[in-house]
């Protein structure tokens, strides 16, 4: 009768080369939903910029010498020179009149006396008939 074999032996469990990696974490961002991160993905917070020294801009040549809305004091003629989105807009600058907020000049243009009732002049006609009544 032929000899019993020896079972063999067990290998050793071959060490790996490289460890196994740890299962990534579940983190909650938010009620009911969740970010799968691995070790890796989790950063360190970036750290604050330095801060900057702040220095005013030049103000373009084409408004250079002009009133802005941040140099109007109740002293200055507040009547304004040109559009609001174009970029050579401004204020009057001049010297008020005194208890008014324009200069003598703008005070003439803004301030008109009324004429009576009767001397003024009848407004041009509607177009097209003018507005429909039902």
């Amino acid at each position: 009768a032929p000899a019993p074999r020896a079972a063999p032996a067990p290998a050793a469990a071959a060490p790996s080369a490289t460890p196994a990696a740890p299962a990534p974490r579940i983190v909650s961002v938010g009620p009911g939903g969740f970010l799968r991160q691995g070790p890796g993905d989790q950063q360190a917070p970036i750290p604050p910029a330095p801060p900057r020294r702040l220095v005013p801009a030049k103000p373009s040549p084409e408004i250079a010498d002009k009133t802005s809305l941040l140099d109007l004091n109740d002293r200055i003629c507040r009547w304004p020179m040109g559009h609001p989105g174009e970029p050579d807009f401004h204020f009057c600058g001049e010297k008020v009149n005194p208890g008014f907020p324009y200069c003598v000049d703008h005070c003439g243009r803004a301030y008109q006396a009324q004429l009576p009732r009767g001397a003024r002049r009848t407004p041009p006609p509607m177009p097209f008939g003018g507005p429909r009544v039902r």
